[in-house]
């Protein structure tokens, strides 16, 4: 019975297995190989379980036919097994070798024969309660049969144990030596190794049942090490070295075997109270247990915030470090503070940033923490390729081992050996480039996993961050002696007032203005074209102040540009915009405005109200000047902005004005402490409405300055648009 349970156990384990592998492979972009041949593995021991259920309670010759076709599938996944070892690892993109599929079949239909057909092949297989009964005929007779005593089970064995495997193992091991990129070799000697602890399982097995007959009802376990080396070789990030032995070591000593210690000794201390007065071992025990797993949660936490002894993990305190960088503070110490959290979680050996130097298709460092300069002549077919693929994050590994890069691989590489680096991040804003983070090799020697890669693709606009600041704020020649006001100059307003499809149109007339209270914010106007008759306009502006919040405002004008490249759905970008700057900026973030879109084919303007403080409209018709805007939801806050939102249209006709804002407008106080208001906003529309946009904008703000007669607190945003319809 036990070891009916056991072969059910193995077949849980293998299914749970298999599931495991295909979320482990899907990111790797592997091939459905492994998770194939796993979940064959797991058939085999539902068979084998079956087999010996009905050689206990079922009739002999049902028994015996499951245990042919048991066999017969022990076969196969083992010539399976070995194609997958001089195959791994295969690539979704990578078709499969004609040669191996043709083999493979000729194999399975041998092993056909030599199970159902080869006469005498099994004659009989069965088990009762103390020994399993197995009986194969020999394959020669007579005076051949008194040289060569070999059953056909000793012939399948020969050949699907030993013979193949080994064949497809020195072609592999041939592969694995001709492989340059590092973790992809440790990765298939790994899954070479498979193959010899098969063989070792298999010989034991059989050893064993000498002993004890009933153990051979276990053969398919021969493959358990194999299923586990070939999951673990896929699935391995990081290389192997002497110090990730220790620290992995010291890890599990101190979270697991000296708290599990611990619990013994005292267990042993108390055994002679377990005995006499139970109640008490158990206040005692369940009280001592309690003092260890509270001096385990806090031992454990001291591992977390020691850089030797913590773990692979670091999300968390990535996120931590990066968006905690003051950028206000002084240029050395946000540097320092940059290059502190990448080698600190990553171990990256070294940063530096490379920008555009003014020359055409050319990057050139703008900082080093090595003080390395190095100059790189562009081609941007390559970078386009990469950000085709969605993959701005690029590893060596990865380049090395995705055959769907080999196009580029060359002049990628080339960056990393230029730069001395196992690492680049494209920093881009739509399809321009604005700068190339690169991450010098790890100072363990390992290479940058597919963690690693999923920590920079999270906290990529936190990156992007880093990269805008490093590229307009600060450069290596003046680091430490700038200060605050510089900083904080015209380098990032004209930035972001340049990066704008100004509308031209004749039957619209377009007017902005933007006017921090002390330094730039998050209060921005942006103008996208989507064609000569159709633009897109957003005003609002993003929580926070200072430096921080215009790099947050530099991301999503970015990111906004990438979408309308994805849809051509109004309402989902407004939607995608949403889960951005929820999933994706700094916690907490969120956006107040309005998105609009002019139609100047059917004179209408379609918009959302995404939390705007106000949105006016004059009709010449009516001579009058009203809100349209309606109730609407800020962005950020809630996951599904979709029901909460709706696309309202308008049409505009010759002399109609809009007139949208931020609450700056709207909410500034007077010395004597009175609000400004919409009133007064309608009023001067109204007055000034014989004036060009610009001139309308500006009026507006003079008024709004003539009212307070003091400096203003809060970031001053407008946008009207005056339209003139057909005349």
């Amino acid at each position: 019975m036990i070891f009916l349970l056991l072969n059910l156990i193995a077949f849980a384990f293998t299914l749970r297995l298999a599931f495991r592998t295909d979320k482990k492979i899907e990111l790797a972009k592997y091939s459905t190989d492994l998770v194939n041949l796993t979940l064959f593995l797991s058939i085999l021991f539902l068979f084998s379980a079956a087999m010996i259920s009905l050689s206990l309670w079922g009739p002999a010759q049902l028994s015996l036919f499951l245990g042919r076709v048991t066999i017969f599938l022990f076969a196969c996944y083992s010539i399976s097994a070995s194609i997958y070892v001089v195959t791994f690892p295969r690539t979704n993109r990578q078709k499969p070798n004609v040669f191996l599929y043709i083999f493979r079949w000729a194999a399975f239909i041998l092993a056909f024969y030599l199970v159902f057909f080869a006469k005498g092949s099994i004659l009989s297989l069965g088990m009762n309660d103390k020994r399993f009964i197995f009986r194969s005929g020999f394959i020669f007779r007579g005076a051949m049969r008194r040289t060569f005593h070999y059953t056909w089970f000793d012939l399948l064995s020969a050949i699907y144990i030993y013979a193949v495997p080994c064949f497809f193992l020195l072609l592999a091991a041939i592969k694995a030596e001709n492989t340059d990129a590092r973790l992809l070799r440790q990765k298939r000697i790994i899954t070479i190794i498979g193959v010899p602890l098969s063989w070792i399982t298999w010989y034991y097995i059989n050893w064993a049942s000498e002993y004890q007959s009933l153990l051979f009802s276990l053969f398919t376990f021969t493959f358990i090490p194999q299923i586990i080396l070939f999951s673990y070789g896929s699935s391995l990030e990081t290389l192997w070295t002497p110090l990730s032995f220790i620290k992995s070591a010291a890890r599990i000593a101190i979270r697991y075997l000296l708290p599990a210690a611990l619990g013994g000794l005292l267990f042993l201390a108390l055994a002679d109270l377990y005995r006499q007065n139970l109640p008490l071992f158990m206040i005692l025990y369940v009280t001592g247990v309690s003092i260890i797993t509270f001096f385990w949660y806090y031992l454990d936490r001291f591992i977390q915030s020691r850089d030797f002894l913590r773990d692979n993990n670091y999300s968390a305190e990535f996120e931590k470090a990066i968006t905690s960088i003051d950028y206000d503070d002084e240029p050395q110490a946000i540097t320092e503070h940059v290059y502190s959290t990448f080698q600190r979680y990553l171990d990256s050996s070294s940063v530096s940033l490379l920008t555009d130097n003014g020359s055409e298709n050319e990057l050139e460092t703008v900082y080093s923490s090595n003080g390395t300069t190095v100059t790189l002549k562009v081609d941007p077919s390559v970078f386009d390729t990469l950000l085709n693929m969605n993959h701005p994050v690029v590893f060596r590994e990865w380049l090395m081992q995705n055959s769907s890069v080999s196009n580029i691989r060359s002049y990628a590489l080339d960056i990393l050996a230029k730069t001395n680096s196992d690492a680049f991040i494209i920093l881009n804003e739509g399809r321009q480039i604005v700068a190339v983070l690169t991450l010098g090799k790890k100072r363990n020697g390992n290479v940058y996993s597919v963690y690693d890669y999923e920590v920079l693709n999270k906290f990529y606009s936190n990156i992007f961050v880093v990269g805008y600041y490093f590229k307009n704020i600060m450069n290596e020649a003046v680091i430490g002696t700038v200060n605050r006001e510089i900083r904080m100059s015209d380098q990032i307003i004209t930035s972001i007032q340049e990066n704008m499809d100004f509308i031209k149109n004749p039957k619209a007339d377009i007017g902005y203005l933007m006017v921090p209270a002390h330094n730039i914010g998050g209060e921005f106007v942006d103008m996208i074209r989507l064609n000569d008759q159709r633009y897109i306009f957003i005003i609002g502006a993003l929580n926070g102040k200072g430096i921080a919040a215009s790099m947050n405002m530099v991301i999503l004008k970015s990111i906004i540009r990438t979408f309308l490249a994805e849809t051509t759905d109004f309402k989902l970008l407004v939607e995608k915009v949403n889960t951005f700057i929820r999933e994706s900026l700094p916690k907490g973030s969120f956006f107040a405005g309005t998105f609009g879109l002019i139609d100047f084919t059917s004179d209408t303007l379609y918009y959302i109200n995404c939390g705007a403080p106000a949105l006016f409209m004059y009709t010449k018709t009516y001579n009058n000047v009203i809100e349209i805007q309606g109730a609407g939801r800020i962005l950020g806050f809630v996951q599904d902005i979709g029901p909460l939102i709706k696309v309202k249209k308008v049409k505009l006709s010759e002399g109609d004005m809009i007139l949208a804002c931020t609450d700056g407008l709207i909410e500034s106080r007077s010395l004597r402490g009175d609000v400004y208001g919409k009133s007064n906003i309608q009023s001067n529309f109204m007055e000034n409405s014989g004036y060009p946009a610009n001139k309308m904008a500006q009026f507006a703000y003079d008024s709004l300055v003539h009212f307070t007669s003091k400096e203003l607190d809060d970031d001053i945003t407008i946008l009207i648009i005056k339209y003139h319809g057909g005349k």
